[in-house]
Formats: structure tokens, sequence, C-alpha cells
């Protein structure tokens, strides 16, 4: 029986994935859902929340994609049933990075870079 089922996994082999990993609170994740045929349209994919809770969060597109949007940081298991076969699909989510390191770099560029045109404006003369 352990051949059987192994012999029947390693033929089907139904893929779902997350991207990006780890997800980032606030920001979507796109969930694909493909076999060896291509991508797998129309497929009903559920999600278990950090908290236990479980719901459905829609059906793949043409291309075997679907969008969610985590709300909270923990572990997120993606789920969808394919040919009786449940497929599953864990994902981490980490809270939303700060960005402030971009602004406390370019404020002082952008200023240095209005300084250098204005001192060449001066040059030039009216």
């Amino acid at each position: 029986m352990g051949f059987v089922v192994i012999v029947v996994c390693a033929a089907a082999l139904q893929q779902l994935g997350v991207e990006p990993y780890p997800g980032e609170v606030g920001r979507p994740v796109t969930v694909t859902a493909a076999n060896e045929s291509g991508p797998m349209t129309g497929l009903e994919v559920e999600v278990e929340l950090p908290d236990g809770s479980g719901r459905a969060i829609g059906t793949t597109d043409a291309q075997g994609h679907l969008e969610f949007v985590p709300g909270a940081v923990g572990q997120h298991v993606f789920r969808a049933v394919v040919d009786g076969a449940l497929v599953l699909a864990p994902h981490r989510v980490i809270a939303a990075r700060r960005r402030w390191w971009i602004a406390l770099g370019s404020v002082p560029l952008g200023l240095a870079l209005l300084w250098q045109i204005s001192r060449a404006r001066g040059r030039r003369g009216p």
C-alpha cells in the first residue's frame, strides 16, 4: 500500500506555492497552484490563520494565481483539495518592515542635489 501511495503522489505532482517568502503583514502574497500539465484554474483555496481559524480566500485565476493580504503575524497554512488529495502550503508572515532608512538617505541626497543645481545656476548669470 505504501508503494502505491508514493507512486500516485509522484505521478500527480500537485504544487501549491506561496510567494514572497516570508510574507509581510499588509502586503499581498501570491498563491500559485500548478501540476505537471500547467496552472490549475478555478481551484478553491482556504487559509488557516495563526489563531487556528480557517476561511476560504477564493479561487485561482487562469494562470493559477490567487492574491491574499495577510493581516496577522505568524504561520499561515494555505490548503486546497486536488483530485481528492489535500495539498498544503505553510507560509510564515512577519511584521511589516519599516522603510524609514530610505527617507533618511533620500532627504540629504536631495538637498545636496538642490544645492549643486543652485550653485550651477548662480555661476551662469541672468
